[in-house]
């Protein structure tokens, strides 16, 4: 007896005993079922997988800054600088959320922290960028603050 190709449907099973190969156009896969059901057992929930909630925000005059996973970008449609402020994230809802700012004009932009950059109190609450574009700040959430992890080119006062 040959083996003879044959297509398989859309929502057709296909059962492979013990020994049998798999190719997929041409290629052989060799995962064993264990490394094919490792998420078995998995209980986590649609918005507990759902990490990539990343947003981009462009924030052209005074404001709040929304977007808590992503990205904003400061930039006056008129010249100036921008004031933006930027509340505190929600404690373990929020957690390990990553925002990076970056202004994107030749102003001191600041932003202002509703309480203050890692808890740090009135002498940490606003960040001065330099005055160039390009300058950023990266932050990361945790239990209810804004923790600095990196940026280029500004002060936190």
């Amino acid at each position: 007896m040959g083996f003879f190709k044959r297509r398989i449907k859309t929502g057709q099973a296909v059962n492979f005993e013990t020994g049998s190969q798999l190719q997929i156009v041409g290629t052989q896969v060799t995962s064993s079922a264990d490394e094919l059901n490792i998420l078995d057992g998995v209980t986590a929930t649609a918005a507990e997988l759902n990490t990539n909630d990343f947003a981009v925000q462009n924030l052209v005059a005074d404001g709040d800054i929304t977007v808590k996973n992503g990205i904003c970008l400061i930039a006056k449609t008129v010249a100036g600088v921008v004031a933006a402020t930027l509340a505190d994230p929600t404690a373990t809802t929020d957690d390990f959320k990553r925002l990076v700012i970056v202004s994107n004009q030749a102003q001191a932009n600041t932003v202002t922290s509703a309480s203050s950059f890692g808890g740090g109190g009135a002498g940490e609450d606003v960040c001065t960028f330099s005055g160039a574009v390009g300058d950023t700040l990266e932050l990361m959430a945790y239990g209810g603050k804004w923790y600095v992890v990196g940026g280029h080119q500004f002060t936190i006062a």
